[in-house]
């Protein structure tokens, strides 16, 4: 007969053992009554390779009480199957949930058929988790006719419903990617429709909350369990415009602090792991997580994924600090004073001029740009896709009469941003797509290096749910902008080919509608061998 287990009693099994418990799934464990459904945060799959990917759980009966589970590891089952209904079993195992993890778990399912559907889903006791659908990419080399993806940034969980990621699920493609911005750390904005339980996270338990509200919505438990996803970070999976381990708040008369920040920032990389569909080989020393990597769709494409964050050198010329007066009590954190971070700059003042032009100034680190430049050098794809995070070309914009431009993008790293230029033309790097996002608006861009050469195209995603930026006043200044839309929340749909990559702007009409409809602002053609962008249909 079945019974229920309350936390007081794993707690006490726990303490009586003196170590950590473990309830298997068979045997007692398949007795295991939770208090709710322990699969509420949904299933992911992520890392596709041509012989398996990751899949992803979270034990959760009660969500937000990461305490409930005890010190107790738990031993889930898994499936992968060839068809939906699990007739046909590929492969099967077990897993272990821990709880200094949060009771997380990442399967790397490996041995499977390249180039194909699966589908996939846990077990613990009488539970069953939701079925989730994954793919394995084409095997190395192999022709590939087509490949369908989509890709996002930038979801507010308070300023707006995430209908978005609604639609990008029925489009049933056969990738997602992440550029960044997947939770926000602090509430700000008007037209709140919902509401964070902290106002800024700050300690592990507060980053854990903030996902935990994130992985409760269905819309986004959806766009999980659609397809595999290849995800990298922006800023506010940590703290806005954090640079290294440099945080925003955390300059004192322009000197980076460092005795309070990098244990936040740990904290946050850990809860983000925790969260994703992503290998355990990518966990560093010390909480670092290598964001970096390539992966391969065939003959067809390569993605880079980018991590223009952890490595970064600090932003120049940054706002003064608003109180003079830095106050190190409390562990070195910085209670008054010290405004970092982005800042909108003349690119003609000769101070921040010669600061920009620092050619030791880094946004990949130099480790990533090494990585970089021999995995464009081994590249013999089609396509060429680099995803990351913030806007690749200078947006110049007026601002009292002078023109202005934005640091925390890599137009305040020109140095960085021209070698990444030259490992495209050293390589010869065929049809490079840069795709970006941060900006909260839609940009369809042709790339130039300094000496006006064309490198390539940027492809810009609006916001899932934030404030949009509507710059259209600026595109006079800005003569590589084919399209603009700062107006919309919404995401990028694309299809790729050996000779083009058709590109949807898809926008939802309404987000804080949470069953918004979509439309598609406007489609574009990049043709193979041609480093420009065409409007379709007008």
């Amino acid at each position: 007969m079945s019974r229920r287990i309350s936390r007081r009693e794993f707690n006490r099994l726990a303490a009586a053992t003196g170590a950590l418990a473990v309830i298997p799934f068979g045997g007692a464990g398949a007795q295991l009554r939770f208090i709710n459904d322990p699969f509420q945060l949904g299933v992911a799959s992520g890392d596709p390779a041509a012989d398996g990917f990751v899949i992803w759980t979270r034990l959760a009966p009660e969500p937000f009480d990461t305490a409930h589970l005890g010190q107790v590891i738990y031993e889930v089952s898994w499936e992968v199957a060839e068809d939906a209904s699990f007739s046909r079993l590929a492969r099967h195992g077990v897993a272990w949930a821990r709880p200094h993890l949060a009771h997380s778990v990442h399967v790397v399912v490996h041995g499977l058929e390249p180039g194909r559907e699966y589908f996939y889903r846990f077990r613990i006791g009488r539970y069953e988790s939701a079925t989730g659908r994954a793919l394995t990419c084409p095997a190395a080399g192999a022709a590939v006719d087509s490949l369908r993806f989509s890709f996002s940034s930038c979801a507010h969980y308070e300023q707006g419903f995430f209908s978005a990621y609604r639609w990008m699920a029925e489009d049933r493609p056969d990738l997602m990617l992440m550029l960044g911005d997947y939770i926000y750390e602090d509430a700000w904005g008007e037209r709140r429709v919902r509401q964070f339980n902290s106002l800024e996270a700050v300690t592990l338990q507060d980053y854990r909350h903030r996902y935990t509200q994130y992985r409760t919505d269905p819309d986004l438990q959806a766009a999980h369990a659609a397809c595999p996803w290849l995800v990298t970070w922006d800023d506010h999976e940590v703290d806005n415009d954090y640079a290294a381990l440099t945080s925003e708040h955390e300059l004192c008369g322009g000197a980076p602090v460092r005795e309070s920040f990098p244990a936040r920032r740990a904290a946050a990389y850990q809860a983000w792991f925790e969260h994703m569909p992503v290998r355990p080989s990518r966990l560093r020393a010390e909480m670092g997580v290598q964001i970096y990597g390539a992966t391969d769709w065939g003959a067809l494409a390569r993605f880079y994924v980018l991590d223009t964050r952890q490595y970064r050198s600090v932003q120049v010329c940054p706002n003064p600090p608003t109180v003079q007066r830095c106050d190190f009590e409390r562990g070195g954190k910085i209670l008054f004073g010290g405004a970092g971070g982005g800042t909108h700059v003349d690119p003609r003042d000769p101070v921040c001029r010669a600061a920009l032009n620092d050619p030791a100034r880094t946004m990949l680190g130099a480790e990533q740009e090494r990585w970089l430049d021999e995995a464009l050098a081994g590249s013999r794809a089609a396509w060429n896709i680099l995803a990351q995070n913030v806007m690749l070309m200078t947006v110049l914009e007026e601002r009292n009469g002078t023109p202005s431009m934005f640091t925390d993008a890599w137009a305040g790293y020109p140095p960085a941003r021209e070698r990444l230029f030259a490992a495209l033309a050293k390589h010869r790097t065929a049809n490079p797509v840069v795709l970006t996002g941060d900006i909260h608006s839609f940009w369809i861009n042709e790339l130039v290096n300094a000496a006006g050469r064309a490198m390539g195209v940027e492809l810009a995603t609006t916001s899932i749910a934030t404030t949009t930026y509507d710059k259209s006043d600026a595109l006079p200044l800005n003569p590589g902008t084919r399209f603009h839309d700062g107006r919309h929340n919404g995401y990028v749909r694309c299809e790729l080919n050996r000779e083009r990559l058709r590109t949807d702007v898809v926008a939802i009409d309404e987000r804080t509608d949470p069953r918004s409809g979509r439309r598609v602002l406007a489609s574009f053609d990049t043709r193979s061998g041609d480093p420009r962008v065409h409007r379709v249909g007008g």
